[in-house]
């Protein structure tokens, strides 16, 4: 699946943990019945009797690396296949999970398969692991053992970066990429990991993006990703000519490139060029593999919230809902891609306060959420999947003026979530609250919560916490709040449903 703003920190499951690189990067070793793992000096081994299957690993970590994740994943589906006990076969599918449900499996057949491998492989497992319990902080310690363990592996320093950037430590993230640049000159995850950094993560800094992004490109021409980033890059600087011209040098690239045509779609919504931004999704849609139609007609449903028709973007989106699996989309996939279409459709439900469609919609999505989690089958799942629900449940009430039923919601988040170590556990409850807050006029409350809410990387969040400043008095604070979100220019149901609204009142 692809959500347009799981390219900053704090991304998703699947996202979050980078993905291994280039052979180059870590060691490799056979072993068969009786023979054990051989660590290279500071580097992770690679534990596989067979050397197409350590071919095909290699190959998925470049692909990984250079933004072709659904090639990767073929990659390391055929490794697994040329050698079943591959347990990093298994961890790279991880990497390039596209639902919540393959990500858990791949993992557990990681797991399955771990014994006799060696100890930088069972870490990396380990690290992925840390996602399905929600335990931040052992990720965060496991992956600083990593690099202690292999202080000159480059890899280890971009997974201890990934997971730097998970609780929005990005300085901390930045140094780590730098490092593992000092370690293997010219890798292509920590250039990319760079660019994104400095581009999403706080402090921003677009000179420095784009001074990695044409690095990446320098080193790797025949790869569209660079172009593809630069052209992030030129969006955030509200250059959107110069976003097009960048697209469109990654389609001259790979004119496979599905994300570059997408992409585009994202430029001519903010430029209010409706029928063109239509007819980019349909080019990506059609140059996408299955497992990517349906995220991509998402957006498209994305088109009429730009163009000023929240209702038929609605319809749209539930439609869409209905007729995913008739796209050819995976069997395993269909329930993630329709919490997607749905959540869209109830983000702007709620917002545009039409709540005679919210509440079906809320239910709807609450209930798949549900049947993925007993898919997963894990009682972390399980748990994990209710607070979301509570989540929805609890905005949906916020927004109806009901602040009780928030409050109770709330609280029901924050006693499903309170045994995990994670700093950023209660964002979601402390967004409810905040919305709550701001509903019923008591701004000096709602700027509490909507603080400790994800305002640095979500700017539906955002937007909550400049009306509430606003409300609060705090006139220039709102204002700088309302030009981020005016002109932050990558897309999703909030950014399309607020941009414009934001622009309006920054001025």
């Amino acid at each position: 699946m692809i959500v347009e703003e799981t390219m900053r920190p704090g991304r998703t499951v699947a996202s979050l943990v980078i993905a291994a690189s280039m052979l180059v990067s870590i060691g490799c070793s056979q072993s068969g019945e009786e023979a054990a793992p051989v660590v290279a000096p500071a580097q992770i081994s690679v534990t596989t009797a067979s050397e197409s299957a350590r071919a095909l690993y290699a190959e998925g970590e470049y692909l990984s690396d250079v933004g072709r994740g659904v090639q990767a994943r073929e990659k390391f589906l055929a490794a697994a296949a040329e050698d079943p006990s591959f347990a990093l076969a298994y961890y790279g599918q991880s990497n390039a999970a596209l639902s919540f449900a393959q990500f858990q499996h791949s993992l557990d057949a990681a797991s399955e398969h771990s014994e006799g491998i060696s100890d930088g492989e069972r870490m990396l497992i380990e690290i992925n692991r840390s996602f399905l319990t929600n335990d931040a902080a052992a990720g965060l310690s496991v992956a600083q053992k990593l690099v202690k363990m292999f202080p000159d592996s480059a890899r280890a320093r971009v997974v201890l970066a990934g997971m730097q950037a998970n609780q929005n430590d990005n300085q901390g993230a930045r140094e780590s990429h730098q490092k593992a640049l000092e370690l293997e000159e010219n890798m292509a995850a920590a250039l990319t990991g760079l660019a994104n950094n400095n581009l999403f993560g706080e402090p921003k800094d677009f000179g420095a993006a784009e001074s990695w992004a044409n690095k990446l490109i320098a080193v790797y021409p025949k790869e569209a990703k660079g172009y593809e980033i630069l052209g992030d890059i030129k969006r955030a600087q509200n250059d959107l000519e110069g976003a097009l011209q960048a697209y469109n040098s990654a389609s001259q690239t790979d004119p496979t490139l599905e994300l570059a045509a997408h992409k585009r779609g994202h430029v001519n919504s903010f430029l209010g060029n409706i029928e063109d931004a239509r007819s980019a999704y349909d080019e990506a849609i059609a140059l996408a593999p299955p497992e990517s139609k349906a995220s991509y007609a998402v957006y498209k449903g994305f088109t009429n919230i730009h163009g000023g028709d929240i209702p038929a973007a609605i319809d749209e989106l539930e439609l869409l809902a209905d007729n995913i699996e008739s796209m050819g989309t995976p069997a395993d996939q269909v329930k993630g891609l329709q919490v997607f279409a749905l959540n869209s459709a109830a983000f702007a439900a709620i917002h545009a306060e039409l709540f005679d469609r919210a509440g079906p919609l809320v239910a709807r999505r609450n209930e798949l959420q549900m049947v993925i989690a007993e898919d997963v089958g894990t009682d972390d799942a399980r748990r994990l999947q209710k607070a979301n629900c509570q989540f929805w449940d609890g905005l949906l009430a916020a927004a109806q003026g009901e602040a009780l039923g928030a409050a109770e919601h709330a609280e029901a988040i924050s006693s499903l979530v309170e045994g995990d170590d994670n700093p950023r556990k209660l964002e979601g409850a402390h967004w409810v609250l905040g919305r709550s807050a701001l509903q019923s006029g008591d701004f000096a409350s709602a700027v509490d919560h909507l603080r400790q809410a994800d305002h640095a990387n979500n700017m539906f969040t955002r937007y909550h916490l400049a009306m509430a400043e606003e409300g609060a008095g705090n006139v220039e604070e709102a204002k700088k709040l309302y030009t981020e979100v005016a002109s932050f220019n990558f897309n999703s149901v909030g950014f399309a449903l607020v941009g414009g609204e934001a622009a309006a009142r920054a001025n």
